[in-house]
């Protein structure tokens, strides 16, 4: 009963954890619409810079803008899974939480400066000399540099590892008779899903076209666990009152 009543405090974090990982799933999948786009993906900043002044609408879509959405809608989910969880093993879950938010924190930052080419695109095409277009594309070009891949390879890495403690403290809580998010069948998937993330990372360092084939089954299965993550807090509210 007392930790039904506990649970009952945190009902309205477990309903907003369902819903955030539901919400960053349809944004990627709206992301992925970009690959039947007829216009092509900038490989220059001169591309870029003519892209945005296309349209700033379409400039945000390539500049993957909904993934800084996504990623922090992601960290409500690792904060109702430490509340649901941190019961279990206290000292794993708040590591699993520093991991998991501190993975957000290191995917955002670089894609939120990225999309400070929309400022330089609008200062490219207001510059009246060749010097100051030189300058902004200077500019456009180290801030392209910065949201290169390792940081945001690094960000998935930490979330992987706080994904698998969870999984792992998910599933010894269930062989304990405990019922808790994010349940059984998303525990299994986490183990896998998560191992094969840290595989796909060493792949990426060690064998580069290895990587090409973990991806995307890297995805599904991380898909797959936002998903019964969502049911299992869903229940876990429901089973809880005010």
């Amino acid at each position: 009963m007392n930790q039904q009543a506990d649970h009952g405090r945190w009902r309205t974090l477990y309903y907003a954890g369902a819903v955030a990982p539901l919400i960053a799933l349809l944004f990627y999948l709206i992301e992925f619409s970009i690959l039947f786009l007829e216009t092509p993906y900038p490989a220059t900043v001169e591309g870029w810079f003519a892209l945005i002044q296309q349209s700033k609408l379409l400039g945000l879509w390539y500049l993957n803008a909904l993934d800084i959405l996504s990623f922090g809608l992601l960290g409500i989910m690792f904060l109702a899974l430490y509340m649901a969880l941190r019961r279990v093993r206290p000292s794993w879950m708040l590591i699993a939480l520093y991991l998991a938010l501190l993975g957000v924190v290191v995917f955002i930052v670089p894609r939120a400066l990225h999309l400070s080419l929309l400022t330089l695109s609008d200062l490219h095409a207001a510059a009246t000399t060749e010097a100051q277009k030189t300058v902004y594309l200077a500019a456009g070009e180290a801030l392209s540099q910065v949201s290169a891949a390792t940081p945001q390879t690094l960000g998935f890495l930490f979330m992987a590892i706080a994904g698998l403690i969870i999984s792992d403290v998910s599933l010894r809580s269930q062989a304990l008779g405990e019922w808790v998010p994010p349940g059984k069948a998303a525990g299994y998937v986490g183990i896998v899903g998560f191992i094969a993330a840290l595989a796909n990372f060493g792949s990426r360092l060690l064998a580069p076209t290895l990587a090409e084939t973990i991806m995307p089954i890297n995805g599904i299965l991380w898909f797959a666990w936002w998903i019964l993550t969502s049911v299992s807090l869903f229940k876990l509210a429901r089973r809880t009152s005010d």
